[in-house]
């Protein structure tokens, strides 16, 4: 007779997450958003305009609806080579089986203002997007005489009173429909001076990270972290909640940690593994110092919040997927048993979206950036999800290479990860003290949340290898 255990059950439970469902898949699946302009575009399949190119860029679960971004590019039938093709951004909702079709269809001409397609093979109901309504602030931002204005004004309003800006030039840096972007401006001041920001960086965020940002800059520029002779972070220059701008000052950057290392983990080359570890080490360390800096912010994060954010995530995806829930319920009881067993460790000042990306390699001390999510939280929240995203570049870029993942070389590369995630611990401790079991709480919910994201924002590529890690650290994390 066999006898099934508790972890037995979760990972069984898991097991069910490796496949998205077709109708759900099927737009980002390579070639099929194209055959279906193809098919039903009357202007495509008339040919008198010619498909460039197109990719679905963003679908994603929103209560029980899953919205679709689409971008489309496009030129006139025999348009000389030359000549740009004209892009449109097409954005709705794909239709779950069982959902009518809508009534309007396809109307007006492919790209006009006002337009709308049905694809009825992909179930996508689309319509031509002519602005981005999340972000009323971009096309000033992006507008050179417009930004240099508010750059201006937000400067003298502030610890530069006597700046004059006589033009900027702006270069987007990131950028996501409907929820931030980042623009990194030279500017040109009048009269020149080594003394003023330059360059300096312009955000605008969907809701209230912007304010959140700032407010946490602000708390730890009022710290001894300011000098930078610890962590380098950016000046707050300003924030205007009324267009929700923020205006940051430069971090110096040779490159990021996340290139650093997938670059790495792609080349198993000797000197960038140990290069790796080395700015594994100074980022522990850095991280010490940003938790341990004194500095207070105005949300708090606890392992209950998180656990009931990745609960709302499986409800949301459960409207549409009937069922999602009662697959990661035994790991969900698993891990509310660990956080009631195991004391919390006292909160910090802690980053909250800490990963590879967020940290800055250049000349001096390493630089941390992104301060949208500050809370004071426990620091295994920093140190859980930083470990989970190391461990996702490391295996992602198994992808790389000629074989994949080949069921050796993922067991190869998730025991090679844990090492250097082992590294990252140790280092912090050395320096901060936490309860390593938090830690791999904290961290196990955010393989879990990863993994779930996997299906909400439909990263088809992210599915098999997010499940792999997850499955990886259960079995090797003691009960």
């Amino acid at each position: 007779m066999t006898t099934t255990t508790a972890r037995d059950a979760v990972l069984d439970g898991l097991d069910r997450f490796a496949g998205i469902p077709d109708w759900l898949a099927a737009p980002m699946r390579p070639g099929r958003l194209e055959s279906s302009l193809r098919s039903h575009v009357p202007e495509l399949s008339s040919r008198s305009l010619e498909l460039v190119d197109c990719r679905a860029d963003r679908l994603r679960a929103k209560d029980d609806q899953w919205l679709v971004r689409c971008r489309v590019w496009v030129a006139p039938a025999g348009a000389a080579a030359h000549e740009q093709p004209t892009e449109v951004v097409l954005a709705g909702r794909l239709l779950p089986p069982g959902r009518p079709a809508p009534q309007d269809g396809t109307r007006g001409a492919f790209g006009a203002p006002g337009s709308t397609l049905w694809l009825p093979d992909l179930r996508l109901e689309l319509a031509t997007e002519e602005a981005d309504p999340g972000l009323p602030a971009l096309e000033d931002l992006m507008v050179p005489g417009r930004a240099a204005r508010i750059i201006e004004d937000m400067l003298r309003a502030g610890a530069y009173p006597h700046a004059r800006v006589a033009s900027v030039t702006p270069h987007v840096a990131r950028y996501k429909p409907g929820s931030r972007c980042t623009v990194v401006y030279d500017v040109e001041y009048d009269p020149p001076s080594p003394d003023l920001p330059n360059p300096v960086v312009g955000k605008t965020h969907y809701g209230e990270k912007g304010a959140f940002a700032h407010q946490a800059m602000t708390a730890l520029w009022e710290t001894p972290l300011s000098a930078g002779d610890r962590v380098v972070l950016a000046e707050p220059l300003g924030f205007r909640p009324g267009d929700r701008v923020l205006l940051q000052g430069p971090v110096p950057e040779d490159q990021t940690l996340k290139v650093l290392a997938t670059d790495a983990f792609e080349t198993l080359d000797p000197v960038l593994l140990e290069a790796l570890r080395t700015e594994l080490r100074r980022t522990a360390a850095a991280l010490a110092a940003l938790h341990t800096s004194g500095a207070v912010f105005e949300r708090t994060v606890t392992v209950r919040d998180w656990l009931d954010e990745t609960v709302e995530v499986l409800d949301r995806l459960s409207l549409t997927l009937p069922g999602v829930r009662d697959w990661a319920a035994p790991l969900v009881a698993e891990l509310e048993r660990t956080a009631r067993e195991v004391p919390a460790d006292p909160a910090v000042a802690a980053h909250h979206d800490f990963r590879p990306a967020q940290v800055l390699l250049g000349p001096g001390p390493v630089g941390f950036i992104d301060f949208d999510g500050a809370c004071l939280a426990e620091p295994g929240l920093d140190l859980g999800r930083f470990r989970g995203k190391l461990r996702d570049i490391a295996v992602t870029a198994l992808a790389s290479g000629p074989d994949g993942y080949r069921p050796d070389l993922l067991q190869q590369r998730l025991e090679l990860v844990d090492g250097f995630c082992d590294v990252f611990l140790e280092e912090y401790r050395a320096h901060a003290p936490v309860t390593p079991r938090r830690v791999d709480l904290w961290e196990t919910i955010d393989l879990l949340t990863a993994l779930l994201h996997a299906w909400t924002k439909v990263r088809l590529h992210r599915v098999h290898p997010r499940l792999a890690i997850l499955r990886h650290h259960l079995l090797t994390t003691p009960d």
